[in-house]
């Protein structure tokens, strides 16, 4: 028994391809097609309807790079790997770390698409940077990655980009109305804002990171951005917070540590706006947005992104704010 996103069969290429962007689709088995819906198969949980049924198998030559492996690694070889651009990034567990030559081979080997894997080490620093160490091909960690009609380059070594959270950028931009004022609180290389500009937005983008700066102001221009529908702040959020304005709509995408930051931040949204709050959340934990904000905000979405440990996963909180709860401001 596995899960399946079931989707209107008119949405189901649609669907697809979102899936194939977040490494959400287990292409282990194949669509089922029923009374004008489409239950395609899933690695893991992604947002929509959710049925459990038994998944019809492929017949076709599987892409599971695992299969190619001596049967003793087969079973504890990760499955999953993000793909951004050209690269495999891995992450593989202290056990079965004296594998990590064959396991990257059989990687590369399996996928044409791909010709280098770095191994993921984790986040560390500052900046949230993902320790990077280069096992199989040239050791450049700058790629160019396409989701969503858009064009992002960067070098993923030196700025922290997720390629899983390709869905959830599209969700925030089809909700995103043109016109509307947005602040992208945590933009890393911007892949919200360049989004969101692309629709009509305009965009104060802010990161701490010189190295995202620059690779903000590159994707801005490959996606053909127009100067004055975003702002790039190369600044903490918190010394630059009060020079700011108000926003329509504020981006959180810092999912280890946003609590910090929400108060503050929340009194720089306009009436009837939405932060988008991204959290780790341990299973057990019982997290409640209420318990951080004043009167007159309210969660009216919360969702699971993706697994990010056995332990917890990565959330998405849409909050709400309402009329009578404004900061006054001239701005």
């Amino acid at each position: 028994m596995i899960k399946h996103l079931k989707v209107v069969e008119t949405e189901a290429q649609k669907a697809k391809l979102f899936l194939e962007d977040c490494n959400a689709l287990n292409d282990d088995f194949l669509p089922i097609k029923k009374a004008g819906f489409v239950l395609w198969p899933l690695n893991f949980e992604v947002k929509g309807e959710i049925v459990v049924c038994e998944g019809l198998s492929s017949n076709r030559l599987s892409r599971d790079y695992r299969l190619k492996l001596p049967l003793e690694l087969r079973n504890i070889a990760p499955r999953a790997f993000d793909i951004f651009g050209s690269m495999a990034i891995i992450k593989i567990n202290d056990e079965i770390m004296d594998f990590s030559d064959i396991i990257s081979k059989t990687l590369l080997a399996s996928n044409p698409n791909i010709d280098r894997v770095a191994l993921d080490m984790g986040v560390k620093g500052e900046f949230r940077i993902r320790k990077l160490v280069m096992i199989q091909g040239d050791s450049n960690f700058i790629g160019l990655h396409k989701e969503n009609g858009l064009k992002l380059k960067l070098d993923v070594s030196k700025v922290y980009f997720s390629p899983r959270l390709a869905m959830e950028r599209k969700r925030i931009v089809d909700y995103a109305v043109k016109g509307e004022s947005i602040l992208d609180a945590f933009a890393g290389a911007s892949p919200f804002s360049v989004g969101l500009a692309k629709k009509g937005c305009t965009v104060t983008s802010i990161d701490s990171n010189p190295e995202a700066e620059k690779w903000s102001h590159e994707n801005f221009k490959l996606n053909n951005i127009k100067k004055e529908n975003y702002e790039f702040i190369n600044s903490k959020i918190e010394d630059v917070i009060q020079d700011l304005g108000v926003y329509d709509r504020i981006i959180m995408n810092n999912p280890t540590n946003p609590l910090p930051y929400l108060e503050d931040l929340s009194s720089l949204l306009k009436p009837n706006g939405f932060i988008h709050l991204y959290k780790i959340v341990e299973k057990d934990e019982g997290f409640k947005v209420a318990n951080y904000l004043k009167s007159g905000f309210k969660s009216v979405s919360e969702r699971v992104v993706h697994p990010y440990s056995p332990q917890s996963s990565m959330m998405a909180f849409d909050i709400t704010r309402a009329v009578s709860n404004v900061r006054n401001t001239n701005q």
